[in-house]
Parts: structure tokens; sequence; C-alpha cells
């Protein structure tokens, strides 16, 4: 049996290397698209001219600076030619012109019905003649003729989670004339576990893959406007009709195609930034968001500053329809609309009682509203709707028309664009237990129960890393006093049609007395449920049961859990004035056995757009310890 000495063995295996690596070159120059001299020289001027450092290259591949180099945001290893596309913009450069301008037309076709967007562009700034590619085009996407273009915002939804900052897609209009037929480009989540929190913590660690996708405009009307009782604001974009070609061009190259979903930062209105810049490269929109946060409102107001937005249009929800009806009527005509709907009142009564014709009309409105709204809630079903639909539009028939409808009358809310902007710092001093402070606050997030400029939703909290350091005189020290990371509170009125559930849910740092008397910080989760109601002169009034669980090593057993209640009003005296006045009471029964009760008033006024000031009173009891916060802060937005 022959022997191998040690330079025999690395020749042997040199040659065995060899041989594998020419065979995986052929192996692979069969399945990449094949490269003519032609080109070979297109990819030699795009590395002359460095197209892979050209700023609408990095648009195209959603390319942003990285600790080395660059990173696509784009995580689906599908949207890349090149092995290393999502970091190496030349491999992506010559991979892609490899592929899109091959010999063969129909080997190239399918590349360019992919990335239709990179084609156009490559095939303009190479000075490639027409004549040599006139077969290279992709007819599915040529057939659409955008129009015009509306940016879409479903404003806040604070029972559900995933929408408590609002969505943004686009409408693009094409030759119909209603705007219900136009296309809805959108960018969303894609979740089979849509229950409130869970996906609210997918979300936020980037659990979910987010797509674009393409469907008809009234199917998200539906869906935000009649279903999910969402107020729609349009508005109208300047984009050219070539500028909305590459615009869709470019969201085609993501068919099928995912990136990582992010709640806070890599949300919609962040994806969309890319669409309306591969539309006009000149727009200087994603690189403004170098933040932990991307709020639609945001996005919104750069498309305002960049000169984007030439009008606005207010769509109001169904149930903001619904609840202007039930405004216009008397206690005895809502109940009237009530039976009729559970059809304890036949419609024959309504026309032939002692009511005036327009209450009749009003109430009549109101039915054939409530039953739309119940249809597509699918609260009601089919054959249910359609017979007393149409029973109550025939009795409406016989009642003629209204000279004066008084539907045309609902206000049009201030435009939340125009409201503060989402980050705030805050300023200020009080006394604490006799102690004088000065009092830093920072908050990137967003509104809370006096904001003064959401005042469609008095009784909306969505505070993020709310962080609060105190300075003391006494002893010259320093402190975290507390550190919300999620604070929501949802105080959501009841009436006779809608009867949602109030809740509220906390977690982070605070402090109070320990057994010695001494303040320590321990970590809180807070949670709650309960009910609202709005009286005309008392303000919005509502309860809550709750439960809590607090952690600290200062504690007796480490922790204590327990529950209680909450209530409290919130009542808007003037445009410029909202107060906030609450009494709470928790008994801790497991661990740590002790009680807190607590009360307070908080005065908030608007001086300006992104100004505001506070004055705040609180007193709290815990164990036998008890103590007064005063305090005064100036809050500025930014």
């Amino acid at each position: 049996m022959p022997t191998y000495g040690p330079v025999s063995l690395f020749f042997i295996l040199f040659s065995v290397l060899t041989i594998i690596t020419c065979f995986n070159h052929l192996l692979l120059a069969e399945t990449q698209p094949s490269e003519s001299s032609d080109t070979q020289r297109l990819i030699e001027l795009a590395c002359e001219r460095k197209l892979h450092q050209h700023a609408y290259w990095n648009i195209l591949l959603h390319y942003e600076d990285a600790l080395i180099g660059v990173k696509s945001q784009v995580d689906d290893p599908n949207f890349f030619l090149a092995p290393d596309g999502k970091t190496n913009p030349k491999a992506e450069l010559k991979a892609t012109i490899r592929a899109l301008f091959q010999q063969d037309d129909q080997a190239a076709k399918p590349y360019i019905c992919r990335f239709y967007a990179r084609f156009k562009w490559l095939k303009e700034i190479l000075d490639i003649d027409p004549a040599a590619y006139k077969n290279f085009v992709c007819e599915e996407i040529d057939r659409i003729e955008p129009q015009s273009a509306s940016l879409i915002f479903p404003t806040y939804c604070m029972n559900n989670p995933a929408s408590m900052f609002g969505h943004t897609l686009l409408a693009i209009n094409t030759d119909y004339t209603s705007k219900r037929l136009a296309y809805a480009v959108n960018y969303a989540a894609r979740a089979d576990n849509v229950n409130g929190l869970s996906f609210a913590i997918s979300g936020i660690f980037g659990l979910y893959k987010g797509y674009y996708s393409i469907e008809p405009y009234y199917k998200k009307i539906q869906e935000y406007s009649d279903i999910h009782q969402r107020d729609i604001w349009e508005y109208k974009l300047n984009l050219t009709p070539e500028e909305l070609k590459r615009l869709i061009w470019h969201v085609k190259e993501f068919r099928g195609i995912y990136t990582d979903y992010f709640f806070f930062d890599e949300n919609c209105s962040y994806n969309l930034l890319y669409l309306l810049e591969a539309a006009r490269p000149s727009l200087n929109l994603v690189s403004r968001f170098k933040v932990p946060a991307v709020l639609p409102a945001d996005t919104i107001r750069v498309m305002k500053d960049e000169g984007l937005i030439t009008s606005v249009a207010f769509r109001p929800s169904k149930a903001s329809k619904i609840k202007h009806k039930i405004a216009a009527l008397d206690d005895k005509s809502i109940r009237i609309s009530l039976d009729i709907i559970e059809g304890k009142i036949k419609l024959a009564e309504l026309l032939s009682g002692t009511l005036a014709r327009e209450k009749q009309i009003m109430i009549l409105d109101l039915v054939s509203e409530q039953l739309q709204y119940l249809y597509v809630k699918k609260t009601i079903d089919k054959a249910a709707y359609r017979k007393s639909f149409l029973a109550a539009l025939k009795a409406r028939s016989k009642l003629g028309r209204d000279d004066s409808p008084y539907e045309e009358n609902l206000t049009t809310p201030p435009d939340p664009v125009d409201g503060h902007a989402s980050k705030r710092i805050s300023l200020g001093g009080g006394v604490h237990k006799g102690d004088t402070f000065v009092e830093l606050r920072f908050r990137p997030a967003f509104t809370d129960l006096v904001d003064m400029d959401y005042i469609l939703h008095k009784g909306a909290q969505i505070e993020f890393a709310d962080a609060r350091i105190r300075y003391y005189t006494s002893d010259l020290s320093f402190k975290l006093h507390q550190l919300d990371l999620i604070d929501i509170v949802s105080v959501s009125a009841r009436d006779a049609f809608f009867k949602p559930l109030s809740w509220k849910f906390n977690t982070g740092f605070h402090r109070k007395p320990m057994q010695s008397g001494d303040e320590q910080l321990f970590y809180r989760l807070n949670t709650g449920t309960g009910v609202a109601t709005e009286y005309p002169f008392l303000g919005l009034s509502y309860a809550m049961i709750e439960g809590e669980m607090d952690i600290s090593g200062a504690l007796e057993e480490g922790f204590a859990l327990g529950g209680g209640a909450t209530c409290g009003v919130i009542k808007t005296f003037a445009w410029f004035w909202k107060e906030h006045f609450f009494l709470n009471f928790k008994w801790f029964f497991a661990g740590d056995d002790h009680k807190e009760h607590s009360a307070g008033v908080l005065n908030n006024f608007k001086l300006s757009k992104n100004n505001q000031v506070s004055l705040e009173l609180k007193w709290t009891k815990v164990r036998e310890w008890d103590k007064t916060d005063i305090q005064a802060l100036w809050h500025f937005f930014f």
C-alpha cells in the first residue's frame, strides 16, 4: 500500500479543492445570467461613474449608514441579486446590471418586471440606446397610469394598541373620478396574534415581518372608518404622474418581499418615506428620522415642510357620523331609535305618531346609519340587516327631502398635524414634604390626559420612556424620581349606542415610602379596566378597578401584590385650560402587606403650539406615612 508524505498530501488536497472550485464555478455559470461584452461594458461604466454610491441607488435599495459601511433596511434575501447585496451596494449593482441587461430579452424579462425601478433608472443614467433594448419592457406595470396621490391618515384608535399612534398609507388615483376606486399602497405587519398587548410587544422587538400591499382604497375605508371607528384625514400630494410612475415601479419591486417590522421606527410611516423619495429623489425625508421613534403625525409634518401637501380633506368615521346624529336628538328620540333597531317599535308606529316630520327624519337617518355600522361590525347577519335597512329606507322615502340636512353641520376637528410636536422636555420645581426641588423631565412620546391638542380623545394618554429627575436643595442630591416605560390610559365615554371599556396599563420605576419611611425606587406593573361617561357640566368621568405588583429589595418580602380602584374627572374649561382630578385606593394583600391612598389635581394651560404650563397638587399616604407634592412645570414640545 503506497504511503504519502506531507508534501504529497498537500498537493492532493490542493488538487481536490481546485476541482471542487472549478465545478462550483461551472454550476454558478449555468444559473447566473449570461454576461455579454455589452453587459460588461455597462458594468464598467457604472463602476467608473460610481453609481453604487449614487443617492438614488441608496433610495432604491433602502441603504443606510451602518457602523461599518452601509446596510439595507430590507431584510428579505430575495430582494437582492448579489449574495452580499444587503451590505455591498457595488456587488448588488453589478449583479443587477448582469441580470437586467443580458442578451436574451426573454431571460431578462422576469428580472425586469421584478426590479422595474432599478431597470428604468439604470437605463436612463447609463444613456442606453432605447432601440438596443426595445423589447425589454413589463406590460403589466406599464399599463398602470397614475394621475394623483394622497397621503391617508386614519387617526388614533386607543382601544387597539396596534393603532395608538395612528396609521399612514397612500391612495393612488388613476382615471377613475371616485377616490374610493383609488389604489391603496400600504405597509403593515403581517400578524396572526393581533390581541392587544402581545401585538405591541412583538412589534416593539421586531418579531413581525412587514409587507407592502396594493388593494382598493374603499376596502381600507371600510376597515378603518367603518369597522374600527377611526376618522380619516386625506392629504393631497403634489406628485406628478411621472413621479407617481416611479413610485409604482418601486413598490412593485416589493411584491412578496418583507422587512422586519418595528413598532416605533421601521413602521408604516417610515417605510412610506422610501416610496416618496423614489418618486421624487430631491425630497429629504428618511434622513430626518434618526430618532428612536417615528410617529405618523411627525412624518406628515415633514412632508408638509417639504412642500408635498397641497390640500387637506376630512372623512369622518361611521361612528363619528352616528355620534353627531345622536347629539342632535333628545333622550326620548334616542330611545325610540334604539327600540326600532331592536324591533320593539314598528316603523309604521313612528310614521303615524305625533313626532314632528323633522324629528322622524333624524330618527330614521340614525337608524339607517347604525344598521350599516352593526352590519360591517358583523353584529347582525346579512338577512336581518337587509330586511331592517330596506324597511328604514322605505319609511324614510315617505318623508321626502330634508331641506336643512343637519348631518352637514358635523364639525371638522383640528388637523392633527397642526398640533404640538411629539417629543417633550419639561423644567420646573416644587415642594416635596417641605423640601424644595428642581425637576427635569423628558418624554419621547406622545400625549397625556391633560393634553390640549388631541381634543377628540380627551381620555387618551400614551407615554413612553417618560423620565423624571429631581434635584433636592436640602442635601444637594440628584434622584431618579420616576421612569414610566409605558403608560397608556384609554378613557372612552359610553352612550346608548357605543359601550367601550376604559382601561389602563403602566409599567416603570416609581418611588414611595417603605417600612422605615424612607422613599425607595421600586418597579411597578399596574393595570386596570372600567367605564366612563360624559356629562355636559361635570366632564369626562371614569371609574376603574385595578391590580398592581410592586418589586423592590427594599420591600419586606421583596414584592407586594394587590388591587384597588381609581376614579376621576377630566374637564376642558377652555381651549387653553384642561384639568384632571383623581382619587385612588390600593390594598396590597400578598407579599408586603400595606395600604396606599392618593388624590390629586392637575391643571394644564396651553400658551402656544409647542409650549404648555402645568400646575400639580398631589397627596399620597402609604402605611402611616403621608406626603404632599406641589409643583409647576413648563413643557416644551419639539
